[in-house]
C-alpha cells in the first residue's frame, strides 16, 4: 500500500488493517508531536501554580483516561471489579472498584500514575517496529470496555471522543494519519502524569495533602510516606522517557 493511501475496512479486512506497517516518520512529526505534549504538559504546571485553566490541558484527558483505566484493569486482573469509571475533568477521575486481598487492593492504587508512562514505553515499542495501527486498535479495545462501566456522560464524552479519533484513524485514516495520531498519544501518556505528579508535591508543600489522592493512600496502606511513593512515580516517569525517547525518534 502507498503511503498517503486511504486504508479502508472492506480491503483485506480488520486483521489487515490493525496488522498493517505504518511508514517511518519524519523527524518533524515526531519533534513535533513532542513538543505538543510538553505543550500540554505545562498547561498542567500553570494549572498547579496559579490555578488558571488552559485549553490545552483538556487534551490531558487522554492520561487520565489510561490513568483510571490502569487502576480498573489492575482490580480485574487481581480478582476484583469495577463498579464505577468516572473521569471528573481532563485532569482527574475516578474508579470504584472492589478488590479481595490486601496486595490486590495496594496493586490497584500504584496502577494509577504507572499505567500511562508504562503504556507511553509499550507504544513507543510497537512504534518503533512500525506498528502505529496496534496502538491505535488497543486504544479503541480500552475505550470498548471502559465503556461497560461508564455511567455519566461526561466520561461517555470523553471515551467516545478518543476511542472514536483512535478508529477514525484505524480504519478510513491515511498511514500519514495514523503514525501522526499514534506518535502524538504515545508523548501524551509519557509526559501525562508529571503535572499530577506536581499537584501532589505542591499539595504537600502547602499542606494541603489530601487522604484521598493516590499517594495518602499508598501510605496508609504501606505505613511508607507518601512523598516516597511519589518519588518513585516520578522516577519511573523519567524512565519511561529515557527509554522511549530512542524508540520514538526516527
Amino acid at each position: 500500500m502507498a503511503c498517503g493511501s486511504v486504508n479502508p475496512v472492506g480491503e483485506g479486512g480488520f486483521s489487515e488493517v490493525i496488522t498493517a506497517k505504518a511508514p517511518a516518520p519524519g523527524w518533524w512529526l515526531v519533534a513535533g508531536t513532542g513538543l505538543f505534549a510538553v505543550l500540554v504538559t505545562g498547561s498542567s504546571f500553570v494549572l498547579v501554580a496559579t490555578g488558571r485553566r488552559r485549553a490545552l490541558i483538556t487534551v490531558n484527558v487522554v492520561g487520565t483516561m489510561v490513568h483510571e483505566a490502569g487502576h480498573a484493569l489492575v482490580a480485574c486482573l487481581t480478582g476484583g471489579g469495577v463498579y464505577r469509571f468516572r473521569i471528573t475533568s481532563p485532569d482527574s477521575g475516578h474508579v470504584l472498584a472492589w478488590h479481595k486481598t490486601w496486595w490486590s487492593s495496594l496493586a490497584i492504587t500504584a496502577a494509577g500514575y504507572s499505567a500511562p508512562p508504562l503504556a507511553g514505553l509499550g507504544a513507543a515499542a510497537l512504534l518503533h517496529k512500525g506498528q502505529a495501527a496496534a496502538v491505535l486498535t488497543l486504544t479503541v479495545a480500552m475505550s470498548l470496555l471502559i465503556l461497560w462501566v461508564a455511567r455519566d456522560l461526561l466520561t461517555l464524552g470523553c471515551v467516545v471522543t478518543i476511542g472514536g479519533i483512535a478508529a477514525g484513524a484505524l480504519f478510513w485514516g491515511p498511514p500519514d494519519v495514523q503514525v501522526l495520531v499514534a506518535y502524538l498519544e504515545a508523548w501524551l501518556l509519557l509526559f501525562s502524569e508529571l503535572g499530577g505528579l506536581t499537584y501532589l508535591v505542591v499539595n504537600r508543600m502547602r499542606g494541603w495533602e489530601s487522604g484521598s489522592d493516590d499517594a495518602a493512600s499508598m501510605a496508609e496502606q504501606t505505613s511508607i510516606p507518601g512523598v516516597v511513593w511519589i518519588v518513585a512515580w516520578f522516577a519511573l516517569v523519567v524512565w519511561s522517557l529515557w527509554t522511549a525517547i530512542p524508540l520514538l525518534w526516527p
